[in-house]
């Protein structure tokens, strides 16, 4: 099964700290959580400031970093087939993923192999507007590389 990845962070700079991580399977079941302990305010840009932390949910999503590895770990297995990672930044996604799922990894999780999703800024566009998705949220975000590959 495809799990599409997208992660939120604090910076494009190397040594970015993680805010929000979202996966969306074949079926659009997801995990979503955004991270308590990871990064401070200071850590993040302006970017982020004004674009990215306005769009996190709060809420029930909110987590530590403990909690949301024990948590993705748990929904990884319940997929209870074969998973591979689908993302469309594999240079920011995966160092941010792969970590979180340290000692825990899922065995039905291909850690070794990730697939690169492409989604033409047009499409991506269209799946924003038609299902009132906000940008640069992470489940919104791996919600569009699902549709966009899969279909709605």
């Amino acid at each position: 099964m495809r799990l599409f990845l997208d992660t939120e962070f604090s910076k494009l700079e190397p040594g970015a700290k993680l805010i929000s991580i979202a996966l969306v399977d074949e079926d659009e079941n997801f995990f979503y959580a955004e991270l308590n302990d990871t990064y401070q305010l200071s850590d993040c840009s302006d970017f982020v400031k004004t674009d990215v932390l306005p769009y996190l949910k709060g809420g029930k999503y909110v987590m530590s970093e403990y909690d949301c590895r024990l948590a993705l770990c748990n929904w990884i297995e319940e997929r209870n087939v074969p998973c591979i990672i689908c993302t469309d930044a594999p240079s920011w996604d995966l160092p941010l993923f792969l970590p979180l799922l340290q000692p825990c990894i899922p065995e039905n999780l291909n850690i070794t192999e990730s697939i690169l999703i492409r989604v033409p800024f047009n499409v991506a566009q269209d799946l924003v507007i038609r299902f009132d998705y906000d940008v640069h949220n992470a489940l919104a975000d791996a919600l569009v590389m699902k549709k966009a590959t899969l279909g709605y």
